[in-house]
């Protein structure tokens, strides 16, 4: 398939007579679309994106200050669908209790899908529990739309296999590829398009995902980070088919 990509620059708007600038809204995403957004503190060794196909929102990767990214966009993290982590290190995950706690008080209705290396669930775990007072204090003072239980993180099928797809709404299709030496790449499907995300540490994401329509590795053209949104399919609009 011919490789996509309409990039689109972060727009800032100014106003008449040389006046103060503000910021372009987030884009207005159509359910058909399969794009790749920015996550404001993605870097090589610490890597995230957004990723928006078939009406759902996915996260890939949890770095410490992600909250930042979550609160500029609160329809976002309210409507993230699930996690997909890279690996348990320490720069790849301190920022899943952000994730966590952000898309919960932001208006997350259900437990957050959670799909990551061996280890995920014992982390999901220990967070949940960390927070277990916390989230009692939340609910009592500011009664989150998604109630008590929607604070917690769950766990995705697949931990420790090295192929398996882990999340799965018949359009729209999630491969993890996972290393013996624990890390997670993984191949996102949709509308007969794929998006290869792999961290610094692996290639077999890469290598055997075939022809991609979107690479998200360590080096060459399409080295993380991301910087601008980027469309891989634009679908039309449901209303105009």
């Amino acid at each position: 398939m011919t490789r996509v990509w309409l990039s689109l620059s972060v727009l800032l708007l100014a106003a008449a007579c040389g006046g103060p600038k503000a910021p372009a809204a987030p884009p207005e995403l159509k359910s058909t679309d399969f794009a790749l957004l920015p996550c404001a503190p993605s870097t090589a060794e610490a890597p995230c994106v957004f990723i928006a196909a078939g009406g759902k929102r996915l996260l890939a990767g949890a770095p410490p200050g992600i909250r930042a990214s979550l609160a500029a966009d609160p329809a976002m993290a309210a409507n993230i669908d699930a996690v997909l982590l890279f690996s348990l290190q320490g720069a790849h995950v301190e920022g899943l209790d952000e994730v966590r706690n952000t898309t919960w008080t932001a208006g997350r209705e259900t437990p957050l899908p959670v799909a990551g290396p061996s280890g995920t669930r014992d982390l999901l775990a220990a967070l949940n529990k960390a927070f277990e007072l916390s989230d009692a204090q939340v609910f009592v003072q500011s009664r989150p739309k998604g109630g008590f239980d929607a604070a917690l993180l769950g766990l995705l099928p697949g931990e420790g296999d090295a192929k398996t797809v882990v999340f799965d709404t018949g359009d729209l299709v999630v491969t993890k590829l996972e290393t013996a030496a624990g890390m997670a790449g993984y191949w996102v499907d949709y509308g007969g398009a794929r998006a290869v995300l792999q961290p610094c540490g692996m290639d077999q994401a890469v290598r055997f995902g075939g022809e991609a329509d979107a690479v998200l590795a360590c080096e060459g053209e399409a080295a993380w980070p991301l910087a601008d949104l980027h469309y891989i399919l634009q679908g039309a609009d449901p209303e105009e088919s």
